[in-house]
């Protein structure tokens, strides 16, 4: 087999096979009039956010402003954790994936970012799908390791604002609004955590849990008057066991890779802040760490493409109380800062990445056809 050829799967599958995704995967279809009013309702809240929230913290030429004496060092840091987090995240894949290389679970990662964070829906799955189709990774290890990577990563964010409060409890003096932004995440974390804990605790937990968020959500799609969807108790079931089995087997490098990823951001998040000026006595390193551990638990759902606009919102509202409304501007230019690299800096990487794996298809089709 040649470098550029794609592998085959493990079970002899076709490469260049379509393999159906994953029901539990599958974007559910949309009539025309759906996708008129969520892309309306989308824009409306882009409006809400860039057009009303921010200028209300900021004007946009102060942003610029500040954003423009943004020292090339700290640029080169941010860059440099943007690679981290992103590797991160196929390491994840390729861990759990044992067929799956680094270098093509980093190609599939970025290339699917680029998709996730402009398409709505499950696109960026989709997208990570077809690839790992073309790299010959079944559909059985896909759905499997995706099943197991939202799962797992997704535990942490439940857990990092009792780290963030045990934190601020060694801090002297910390102002009332930081304290309730930690202590809203922790309550939220806390019940969440409670219910992940029962559900692993007990299949006949996990059944009962699934049959009645089943019939709330059928509910809900009647009330949208939308057909019900299918019954949830043995789908839950099936998810704790996937999960738990594979969990024990990857939990170390697992935890590792989904630890650093979010140390990563974080600091991503307080050297936008620092090198636009935002010092530790208007916001200290812990502070910024609870502000981030409550925002991070609000936007694990996307409810936009890579929840563009919800996330500034958050961060700049949150940011801007912990600090008493100082350094506003500086504020609001070190979130731009900080999703610039977060959001947009995948989707850069991911261009390149696509182009790559492009070629390299191209070159496998030609060399299979000759």
């Amino acid at each position: 087999m040649s470098e550029t050829d794609p592998p085959t799967s493990p079970g002899g599958e076709d490469a260049e096979g379509d393999g159906d995704l994953p029901p539990l995967l599958e974007p559910e279809a949309s009539s025309p009039a759906q996708k008129i009013v969520r892309a309306t309702l989308t824009l409306l809240l882009l409006y809400l956010v860039f057009g009303v929230l921010i200028p209300s913290f900021a004007s946009y030429e102060d942003v610029w402003d500040a954003l423009t004496s943004l020292d090339p060092v700290v640029v080169l840091l941010l860059t440099a954790l943007t690679f981290v987090v992103e590797g991160c995240k196929a390491g994840a894949f390729a861990l759990l994936i044992g067929p799956l290389r680094f270098p093509d679970a980093f190609l599939a990662q970025e290339s699917a970012a680029v998709v996730s964070n402009t398409v709505p829906g499950p696109s960026g799955t989709a997208a990570r799908y077809g690839i790992y189709r073309k790299l010959g990774i079944s559909t059985e290890d896909f759905a499997t390791s995706y099943v197991v990577n939202s799962s797992v990563s997704n535990v942490l964010p439940l857990v990092m604002p009792a780290i963030g409060l045990a934190l601020l409890s060694t801090q002297e003096e910390v102002p009332g609004s930081v304290w309730t932004l930690a202590l809203v995440g922790l309550g939220v974390s806390v019940a969440l955590l409670v219910l992940a804990v029962l559900i692993v605790r007990s299949e006949q937990f996990a059944r009962r849990f699934g049959a009645r968020l089943g019939r709330f959500l059928n509910w809900l799609r009647g009330v949208a008057r939308r057909p019900p969807g299918a019954e949830l108790g043995d789908t839950v079931v099936e998810w704790r066991r996937t999960v738990v089995g594979i969990f024990r087997a990857r939990v170390l490098g697992l935890v590792g890779l989904f630890v650093l990823r979010e140390l990563a951001t974080y600091l991503m998040l307080l050297a936008s802040l620092r090198g636009l000026g935002v010092g530790a006595g208007v916001l200290t390193a812990i502070e910024v760490f609870a502000v981030y551990t409550v925002v991070r638990l609000a936007t694990l759902v996307e409810i936009t493409p890579g929840n563009v606009g919800i996330t500034e919102a958050l961060y700049i509202s949150a940011l801007n109380w912990a600090a008493g409304g100082r350094e506003a501007d500086a504020i609001v230019a070190a979130v731009f800062v900080f999703r610039m690299f977060t959001y947009l800096g995948p989707i850069l990487i991911g261009g390149v990445c696509t182009a790559l794996l492009s070629r390299r298809f191209r070159r496998a089709g030609a060399g299979s056809a000759s």
